[in-house]
């Protein structure tokens, strides 16, 4: 994995949304936010490559959203969090344990 894959996927995004679709095996990431939809895909067959060495998965499809930072307030100021990505990639193939433990 060159250092442009390994950058490309900051983290996994779990909640009880991103659980269930895991179920149908669709996964999502947060990416950076310069990342297309091709390198996300190659970084993700990468990570199934590295971590399930013998399953037979592919990436099918990528979607991606843009976040935007949730404004905070305290008294007189305010502070903006960063905007971000995500994707959501389904992937075809032997079934992965990436969000269950």
């Amino acid at each position: 994995m060159n250092s442009r894959q390994a950058s490309i996927i900051v983290s996994p995004i779990i909640n009880e949304k991103t659980t269930s679709l895991a179920a149908l095996n669709q996964f999502t990431f947060e990416v950076v936010k310069d990342a297309n939809k091709i390198e996300i895909a190659q970084a993700v067959e990468q990570l199934i490559k590295e971590l399930y060495p013998k399953a037979k998965s592919k990436v099918v499809k990528v979607n991606t959203s843009a976040i935007r930072g949730r404004i905070r307030r305290s008294k007189r100021h305010g502070r903006t969090p960063k905007d971000g990505k995500k994707a959501i990639v389904w992937i075809e193939g032997d079934p992965l344990e990436l969000f269950f433990a």
